[in-house]
């Protein structure tokens, strides 16, 4: 079970995944070693250094800020707007709650704080709100993905599984029935390797302001379901180098962590493309399929140079104005110290992530990759995560999770599917 423990909140906490649309005007450049300079205040520290070393190549695309927030729907945009003055928080925990009461909201569609200032000592929080409820967008979401850990010599070991997951809170359809008082719920199945394959993985995150999140996982060779301490996110998954909290760059409650605003900026963010892929409509008029341009890795591609895990097709980087988000755990099980997070002002997307232990010493940074997709008529929309590359600067080893080449929207999922029943059926 200890080897189980490390890996299996992947798939709850890697829940995933447009396209590779055409960018605006001219511009395109290929950032490497020889003009490392012109992203000296577009990447964090650690990635800056890895493309003056030579280890990374990125293709650098501009965008249209005002295209690039059409992949959002304006639905969305209205409804962010409308929020204005609707919500406060709870200074204690961080938690939401509805202005001028402590009541918390069972849904909200857009971002709840569309204004921020950054003189507000609770801006830190409310910048967080806004990036955790538009993960939620898409109602369900599902798709088949892997893990890969890969070293110099390539990639070392690869997991592959699927995820499921159902929002309530930040959805675009109101009005579910949710009997639980559930924010989200999501269900994995492992698929390989042999000593992995039929674990599964139940997790539930509660509506409030204290609890920890549930977990279960379920062990084939056990033929039981045991609960797992959602500090678990912390930890290395199946000793690579990625953590169940690398999804999104961050795959906790809000109130998990105190927040900070310590400062803003523009970095260069990883996206599939600069504008939203088309949904594809599927027999089930709740469904939506959407096909994805694969993320191949370098170590995947004869005669690439520089490191193995860097992704060599199908990204994109795009200068986006971000907010610098200090985030630290409040739970002592937790193994990770200060949290330094770069969030899109207008997409609420964390894009890179530095991680330090709890001695404070920096080890290990997450760019996490996404794209949008939208439906024919523009109506309904979602954001998704699609790759994380992690990276662990005092091992100079790194994993990619994702990089799916399908997904699908599921705007009515069956409650009763996610459940402990379910759990141990998938592997019978």
């Amino acid at each position: 079970m200890r080897m189980t423990h490390r890996w299996l909140l992947a798939a709850a906490a890697l829940l995933l995944t447009s396209g590779l649309a055409q960018a605006d005007g001219g511009g395109e450049y290929v950032l490497d070693a020889s003009n490392w300079q012109k992203a000296e205040k577009l990447l964090p520290e650690p990635v800056l250094k890895r493309v003056k070393a030579g280890d990374y190549q990125m293709k650098v695309v501009p965008v249209d800020s005002a295209k690039f927030k059409e992949n959002f729907t304006a639905k969305y945009w209205a409804a962010s707007e409308a929020n204005e003055g609707k919500y406060d928080l709870d200074p204690a925990t961080c938690g939401l709650k509805e202005k001028g009461s402590s009541k918390i909201p069972d849904h909200v569609f857009g971002k709840p704080f569309p204004k921020i200032d950054p003189k507000d000592p609770l801006a830190g929080c409310k910048v967080a709100w806004n990036f955790y409820l538009a993960n939620q967008l898409g109602d369900g979401y599902g798709a088949t993905f892997t893990l890969n850990g890969i070293d110099r010599n390539g990639e070392f070991r690869r997991i592959k599984l699927w995820l499921h997951s159902k929002a309530y809170m930040g959805t675009t359809t109101e009005g579910q029935d949710n009997p639980e008082n559930l924010r989200g719920t999501s269900l994995s199945h492992a698929m390989e390797p042999a000593d992995a394959e039929g674990v599964n993985i139940l997790g539930q995150q509660i509506n409030d302001w204290t609890s920890q999140d549930n977990i279960w996982a379920y062990v084939p060779q056990t033929r039981r379901s045991r609960r797992v301490n959602a500090a678990s996110r912390s930890d290395p998954i199946a000793g690579l180098d990625i953590f169940s909290d690398d999804l999104n760059c961050y795959a906790g409650k809000v109130e998990y962590y105190k927040w900070k605003l310590t400062g803003e900026g523009e970095v260069l963010a990883p996206v599939l493309g600069p504008l939203a892929f088309t949904m594809k409509p599927t027999n089930s008029p709740t469904r939506y399929e959407v096909p994805i341009p694969y993320l191949k890795g370098a170590y995947e591609t004869p005669g690439s140079k520089g490191a193995p895990w860097q992704i060599t097709e199908n990204l994109v980087f795009v200068p986006r104005p971000v907010w610098i988000l200090e985030g630290e755990s409040n739970d002592p099980y937790y193994n990770f110290g200060k949290v330094i997070m770069y969030v899109d002002k207008d997409m609420n997307r964390i894009y890179w992530k530095n991680v330090h232990n709890k001695a404070g010493e920096y080890f290990y940074t997450a760019m996490c990759g996404y794209h949008w997709s939208k439906n024919e008529d523009g109506s309904f929309g979602a954001s998704t995560p699609n790759m994380v590359m992690g990276v662990n600067d005092k091992t100079d080893r790194a994993a990619l999770g994702g990089r799916y080449s399908s997904q699908f929207l599921e705007r009515q999922f069956d409650p009763n599917y996610f459940s402990l029943r379910a759990l141990s059926r998938l592997s019978d």
